[in-house]
């Protein structure tokens, strides 16, 4: 197999950053590959155009189903902007912590954030740091669309989703598309509300 589209989403390695965001994968009835991507909203259709001098010589078929694949080399998957085991986990200590939520809900509510916990992760529309992307608004600058940015307000928004955003494309499923528990929830409230604040 032959890595083709490595560069797809630019020479940022973040999500919101990202100069493209391959979402999705199809091949055509003709074998073309059709990418979709999120930050632009295109498909791109992929073909292999090869050469009649040696093109088709360069493919090795396969010499039967039951032939051996050769040695197996199994290596741990990884998120395409790379690994980042403690995101934002420096900050969260110096994070203030809301009335009525704790300062281990708002650790939890950092892992949920960036899809540690909760199979949820916030990150990927509003940007690694919380500073927004072209999915989703900026959480850290205390301009609120949804909610008067209180505690209970950032709740609300989160349990229920946003069905048709003011200023962006992409809808947030309630509570990001996750069956997140009533704790997780809170937590979740708890560390947005510690970033704009």
């Amino acid at each position: 197999m032959r890595d083709f589209c490595r560069r797809f989403r630019g020479g940022v390695k973040t999500p919101d950053g990202a100069a493209h965001r391959p979402s999705g994968l199809a091949v055509g009835p003709d074998g073309a590959l059709y990418v979709s991507e999120d930050i632009r909203g295109r498909i791109y259709r992929i073909v292999y155009k090869g050469g009649s001098s040696g093109g088709a010589a360069a493919v090795t078929p396969c010499p039967s189903a039951s032939a051996s694949a050769g040695e197996v080399v199994e290596t741990p998957a990884k998120p395409p902007e790379g690994t980042n085991a403690n995101a934002g986990a420096a900050a969260t200590g110096n994070l203030p912590v809301p009335e009525g939520a704790t300062r281990a809900m708002v650790a939890l509510g950092d892992r949920i954030y960036h899809g540690q916990a909760g199979g949820v992760a916030c990150a990927g529309c509003h940007g690694a740091n919380a500073t927004g992307s072209p999915l989703g608004p900026n959480l850290t600058a205390q301009k609120w669309l949804w909610s008067d940015g209180s505690y209970a307000g950032i709740l609300k928004t989160i349990r229920e989703g946003v069905a048709h955003p003011k200023e962006y494309r992409s809808p947030m499923p309630p509570m990001g598309g996750a069956q997140l528990t009533p704790d997780q929830l809170s937590a979740l409230a708890a560390y947005v509300w510690a970033l704009s604040h």
